[in-house]
């Protein structure tokens, strides 16, 4: 997925000056060349997005502000990356105490709406063992679900039913909707979200 990692990286350090040529354009590597976790501090401000969750009830972005946010791109029948992303994800959950999980949010938003309907969502979530008091799963339609995708900066692009290759992006975004950390590769460093989480929770 080299071609799609490149341009969320350059989203991230170019804040919003990619265009899709870039995306387009360019021979995607396998899906399963998997890619080092490279970890940068960026400051970029997010913008509001309503989708559905795996419940199928609406979901507004901006009901999370106050709390420190984890968005993670996956969609449920990835082969490769996305398992990785959501099983570190597990691991964060995992470890916060009771006073955090109210204060944080953990976000997996799909890069496969044609398959990803609110109940495979539900399904994937019970297969992680994933805690739905702090943890949502969106999906919706494919306008909706590019703008959330551009807005983070994330690359999609399908490569048959049920094999999308995308940017492997898991972002955290701050009490007052900054994008203040993104996680670009496979295996997001679980000790190192839970520092950067902890650290954006001391904030105000």
């Amino acid at each position: 997925m080299s071609a799609l990692w490149v341009w969320g990286f350059c989203r991230i350090g170019l804040a919003f000056l990619l265009s899709f040529a870039s995306l387009a354009g360019a021979a995607s590597a396998p899906h399963s060349a998997l890619k080092p976790v490279e970890r940068r501090q960026v400051n970029l401000p997010t913008a509001d997005f309503s989708l559905t969750d795996q419940g199928g009830k609406i979901f507004q972005f901006k009901n999370l502000r106050g709390k420190v946010v984890v968005v993670a791109f996956a969609y449920t029948t990835c082969p490769d990356v996305c398992p990785l992303i959501t099983a570190a994800l597990r691991q964060v959950q995992s470890k916060l105490t009771v006073e955090e999980r109210k204060n944080i949010h953990l976000l997996t938003v799909t890069t496969d709406p044609e398959i990803d309907l609110p109940k495979v969502l539900t399904g994937y979530a019970k297969r992680y063992g994933a805690g739905l008091d702090n943890w949502s799963f969106l999906t919706g339609s494919e306008t909706a679900l590019k703008s959330v995708w551009q807005n983070f900066g994330v690359g999609v692009k399908r490569q048959g039913r049920g094999l999308v290759d995308h940017t492997p992006l898991t972002a955290i975004v701050d009490r007052h909707g900054m994008l203040r950390v993104a996680f670009i590769g496979s295996s997001p460093d679980v000790p190192a979200i839970l520092n950067d989480i902890r650290s954006l929770l001391a904030e105000r």
